[in-house]
């Protein structure tokens, strides 16, 4: 029955865009997100470097906060005015770029010289996603996944690096003729120097200054506590300060164990915490590939590792990765490893294997990128290989 009514859903908004089709695309780019409800720090820069490099384009950024939870049909009722907005610009634009599964720009037949650009909303894939997690617990379901077009229509995907980009081919069940290796505006973001950022977050937290500071971000699990108790219980606070940054929904469901030197933090931005930290630990996220950038030492609290594997699945192999030595099972293996001296050369191999893209000014690349397609010129040299590992900065 579920899937009866998105059959019917899906015809019915391809009827709806019949008329829209008859409208001439323009030489303008509409950039579509449901990760937040405000413009994302990647779609603003591209809009700003669009703005600046070709203020003759127009511009359309729409972003509308939609849960996984919610389901497709609580996605699409209560947006309709959104979805149609979505339809307008999408049927008037020469690019369309998405950072994550975008409905209408998966199942609308989108005209010939309408192209689509999957940026995605993270520097790798660590765990599973897309078509990578169907028949897994937590992941997509083979039948809805058809249905709705699950990441179809895309003309080119931006991928980081080789090793990347055999993931997003599975993930996103596209040929390797559609990636294109130019890196996102997040590492243009996570290289920047900031010191006013910094400055706030010293001021908002004065202890930061005193004591070595530990980020903490771990993947959000649905309906499932992060275990952290045992961790803030034995962690040296007298030593270390630890931020935790946790899912808002976190935060909002759960009770977590308050202690001096703890932060659970929810003001700043991730990427802006990742500059003031002297150690960063992450688990299962992408995180670990977008602070490999920074060069700090980088640590996994993969507690949970074989049920995660089960539920979602995992791309990386702990065990034959080099700097899957820093992983740890437990909050006291977690500590000790932060006790001792760090390896370098393996955080280094790690970043060159999984950015082995350009990383000088990303944004403008994406900017020449689009407005090749916008003018219509050949782009099948730009973007087709990572460069070469002596060229990495």
């Amino acid at each position: 029955m579920r899937n009866i009514i998105f059959k019917i859903l899906v015809i019915f908004l391809k009827i709806l865009y019949m008329p829209m089709r008859l409208l001439r695309p323009k030489d303008k780019v509409t950039l579509v997100s449901r990760e937040g409800n405000k413009e994302s720090m990647e779609f603003k820069k591209i809009r700003e470097e669009l703005e600046r490099t070709y203020p003759e384009y127009k511009v359309k950024v729409i972003s509308k906060k939609i849960e996984e939870k919610d389901g497709i049909l609580k996605q699409l009722l209560p947006n309709c005015i959104n979805i149609f907005q979505q339809m307008y610009n999408l049927a008037t634009s020469k690019v369309i770029v998405v950072d994550t599964y975008c409905i209408t720009a998966c199942i609308l037949p989108h005209k010939k010289e309408t192209k689509v650009i999957q940026i995605w909303h993270a520097l790798g894939a660590i765990k599973k996603f897309g078509y990578q997690t169907i028949g897994k617990k937590d992941g997509s379901n083979e039948k809805t996944a058809k249905i709705m077009c699950m990441h179809k229509n895309y003309d080119y995907v931006l991928a980081p690096s080789k090793v990347t980009a055999k993931l997003y081919e599975e993930a996103f069940n596209v040929t390797e003729d559609k990636i294109k290796y130019i890196g996102i505006p997040r590492i243009d973001y996570i290289l920047e120097k900031d010191e006013e950022a910094s400055r706030k977050i010293y001021e908002m937290y004065p202890i930061l200054k005193h004591k070595q500071n530990i980020v903490y971000v771990p993947t959000y699990r649905k309906g499932e506590k992060i275990e952290l108790d045992e961790l803030v219980e034995k962690i040296d606070t007298s030593k270390y300060n630890l931020i935790v940054k946790l899912h808002p929904l976190d935060l909002k469901e759960y009770n977590y164990k308050e202690k001096e030197g703890i932060i659970y933090e929810q003001k700043c931005q991730t990427y802006d915490l990742l500059k003031i930290a002297d150690k960063i630990i992450t688990d299962y996220s992408s995180l670990s590939i977008e602070s490999s950038l920074l060069q700090k030492p980088i640590y996994f609290y993969t507690y949970d590792l074989k049920k995660y594997e089960q539920d979602t699945g995992i791309n990386f192999d702990f065990e034959n990765e080099p700097i899957g030595k820093y992983k740890a099972e437990n909050a006291k293996q977690l500590i000790e490893l932060l006790e001792q001296d760090y390896d370098y050369s393996v955080l280094r191999d790690f970043k060159e294997k999984y950015i082995s893209v350009d990383t000088n000014n990303c944004t403008k690349q994406i900017v020449e990128f689009i407005a090749r397609l916008i003018n219509n010129e050949e782009i099948k040299s730009m973007g087709n290989e990572p460069i070469k590992k002596e060229q990495i900065i």
